[in-house]
């Protein structure tokens, strides 16, 4: 149902270039792959033979824009994201902007963190009135961050006449702000984020 490049397309405007900013646990980070979290990935190599070259000592702004014109590293993160989390995380199977925020939750809270809140919306509703009255429609998820099958199903069951999928995504949004006001009430170093981190809670309208 989903489209893996639909939903690419935004990501690719939150996650930007290459920076290294002090207070991020990612570390050094491009295109949103975090060195800390990713060291395996590929294009590491190609991006530090870069460094020898006049961009990187200018910034981050101008080494990004070098980065930018590399042959074949625009293809490794688009084929990372694409292998890493979309296929993954099956996708594919999902409403379209049900799986533009799935996508987009995960690559910024981590698979365990946004499959937590998706967990929990889950449960939260998880409720009908039934001919007998109140009633659960599954049994409730533990909210262990794994979207194995069981919480597969659920969500399938919620968006297939529970919830509306932009209901679904709105409420998945507010979640996710919560979790960012949570990060920057408490900590001065992570407010420097709060601006780009906003961004990604607008909801999408029902016409999407």
């Amino acid at each position: 149902m989903a489209d893996f490049l639909i939903s690419y397309a935004p990501l690719k405007e939150f996650e930007g270039g290459w920076c290294n900013v002090r207070g991020d646990a990612g570390g050094e980070t491009y295109a949103g792959i975090a060195r800390n979290f990713f060291p395996d990935w590929p294009g590491w190599p190609l991006i530090d033979a870069e460094k020898s070259h006049a961009s990187f000592r200018q910034g981050a702004a101008a080494f990004s824009r070098r980065l930018a014109i590399l042959p074949g590293l625009r293809d490794m993160v688009t084929d990372w994201y694409r292998v890493e989390w979309w296929d993954r995380m099956r996708l594919g199977q999902f409403p379209q902007i049900v799986a533009d925020e799935l996508f987009e939750q995960a690559v910024n809270l981590g698979r365990g963190g946004s499959g937590r809140y998706v967990q929990r919306l889950c449960n939260s509703l998880n409720w009908r009135k039934g001919p007998r009255g109140e009633e659960r429609i599954f049994a409730d998820l533990a909210e262990d961050g794994c979207l194995g099958p069981k919480s597969l199903t659920a969500m399938a069951t919620l968006l297939a006449g529970r919830v509306t999928a932009a209901v679904f995504v709105h409420a998945l949004n507010g979640l996710q702000l919560a979790h960012y006001v949570g990060l920057g009430s408490k900590s001065f170093d992570k407010r420097k984020f709060m601006d780009g981190w906003l961004t990604r809670t607008y909801c999408p309208t029902e016409t999407h």
